[in-house]
């Protein structure tokens, strides 16, 4: 679980800069309609999940 978490953390992270750029227009968009507010919702979605699984890695 603990490698799931590291994962959704890093995608998490990568997907804040993607908003990040898409935000500030730095890159132009390839004719897709994934806007900035899309980019923080999933890395909100999968910076959640990362807590969740680094705490469900409890013993039993």
């Amino acid at each position: 679980m603990v490698a799931l978490a590291w994962i959704t953390g890093i995608v998490g992270g990568l997907s804040m800069v993607m908003g990040i750029i898409t935000a500030l227009e730095a890159i132009p968009s390839p004719g897709t309609e994934f806007t900035w507010l899309f980019w923080f919702a999933l890395s909100g979605i999968l910076f959640l999940a990362s807590i969740v699984f680094t705490l469900a890695r409890g013993e039993y």
